[in-house]
């Protein structure tokens, strides 16, 4: 089994393609989560890397953002939301504003596993 890649997304579409990707092109294993509080249980799991989308369907993501940095899980944003609205503390993290070509996913996801 492969490593294990977070992906918070609240459009099954969207999340979907990610795990596509995920599974087909880096040889990991997805984990897909709508919500936020439910994507905890496996930041504190353990993943390898994880794909964000800023505003899904339990409100914004930073919280989870913030978790998966004190504990030195890479991440990066992929979303339609204001860059300039991500909190100074994250602020580090890559940024891919949507839609975002797969080989420009899979570049950051090969950078980070």
């Amino acid at each position: 089994m492969g490593k294990q890649v977070l992906i918070v997304e609240d459009d099954e579409v969207v999340a979907d393609h990610l795990a596509s990707l995920v599974r087909d092109q880096l040889g990991c294993v997805p984990v897909v989560m709508s919500t936020s509080a439910g994507a905890f249980e496996i930041a504190e799991q353990g993943c390898a890397f994880s794909f964000l989308d800023v505003k899904v369907a339990d409100g914004e993501i930073f919280p989870l953002a913030a978790r998966l940095q004190e504990r030195g899980v890479p991440f990066v944003f992929v979303s339609a939301s204001d860059p300039a609205k991500v909190p100074d503390s994250l602020a580090t993290a890559p940024f891919l504003r949507k839609p975002v070509a797969p080989p420009r996913l899979l570049e950051i996801a090969r950078q980070h596993l």
